[in-house]
């Protein structure tokens, strides 16, 4: 129970608002005001999706995270897609799509926080130039948008 605890109180309240807000608009831009019953697949995936890296991160005791990193975020990214375009799990695109936004939510925090993000190219040898780390991130996002919408339609 208290890992559980842990869990919940590790991750900030805004990141959790926003969460929602993403998975609500989400499901509203699919299925307008008429969700289908399967659509509550959809939301039960994202909201695993809010805490699964911090499920994964507490239970094997990873620390520093593997998942905050820039080769987990490509891979990440290709699976998303596939999942989003291919599967046709409501479950599975909640799921991925919200842990998608929570990668970009820590990416984007770190960039607030520290001015780049080193720390997510550590298994990169040798520096990464800022600029590449920016656009990098852009490029991400962008990802995450086109995935939405591929969703959506």
């Amino acid at each position: 129970m208290d890992k559980i605890v842990q869990i919940i109180n590790r991750k900030p309240v805004f990141f959790v608002a926003i969460a929602l807000i993403y998975i609500a608009l989400v499901g509203f831009l699919k299925w307008w005001t008429a969700p289908p019953w399967e659509s509550l697949w959809f939301v039960g995936g994202g909201m695993l999706g809010i805490y699964f890296l911090d499920i994964a991160e507490v239970f094997f005791a990873l620390s520093p995270s593997p998942f905050r990193s820039i080769v987990f975020a490509a891979a990440f990214a290709l699976v998303s897609f596939f999942v989003v375009t291919s599967s046709g799990s409501l479950l599975a695109s909640g799921l991925v799509l919200s842990l998608y936004l929570a990668l970009v939510l820590a990416a984007i925090g770190e960039w607030q926080v520290r001015g780049n993000l080193t720390s997510w190219y550590q298994m990169i040898e040798g520096p990464v130039d800022q600029n590449i780390q920016r656009w990098g991130m852009v490029l991400f996002v962008v990802l995450f948008i086109v995935e939405t919408y591929l969703f959506i339609r």
